[in-house]
């Protein structure tokens, strides 16, 4: 889609909203591709965030998934805004596996205060070949401020 941006500076915005978040430090997450209205993550795979069949945890999947919405969600807003999760769904289709996880995420619906976004999460295989593994849509709010905003 062809979103245009309210903060010029969008990408210096996007990683800022990025480490500002020590949660995605913790899994190990880049940042990837920035774009008005979609961002990239990847986490490579390690065994600390697999679950017992030694796939990806689920939660894992979820929360990078939500996150990257958010960070598709800052490339349209103000660079005074602070942007929260509201709510998402999660379809887990296949496990994640291979290298790394790669999730994409895009805004589908800019609003005012709400937009309504979607990730798509694939397992990245040594190639870099894509396995689509899971979907998810969210919505993310935008607030003014805030004392989580990224600083500019």
């Amino acid at each position: 889609m062809n979103w245009q941006p309210k903060n010029p500076d969008f990408r210096a915005f996007v990683e800022r909203f990025f480490a500002a978040q020590p949660y995605l430090g913790l899994l190990g997450a880049e940042l990837g591709r920035v774009e008005p209205g979609l961002a990239e993550y990847r986490v490579p795979l390690r065994a600390e965030l697999t679950q017992q069949n030694g796939f990806l945890h689920g939660g894992v999947t979820g929360g990078v998934a939500e996150a990257v919405m958010g960070a598709a969600a800052a490339t349209l807003v103000p660079a005074s805004a602070n942007l929260l999760g509201v709510s998402y769904t999660i379809n887990l289709m296949s496990p994640v596996t291979g290298e790394a996880l790669l999730a994409r995420g895009q805004v589908i619906k800019p609003g005012r205060r709400l937009m309504i976004c979607r990730a798509d999460m694939f397992g990245l295989d040594a190639a870099g070949e894509e396995r689509l593994c899971a979907i998810a849509q969210g919505t993310i709010a935008m607030v003014d401020g805030g004392q989580n905003a990224p600083t500019p």
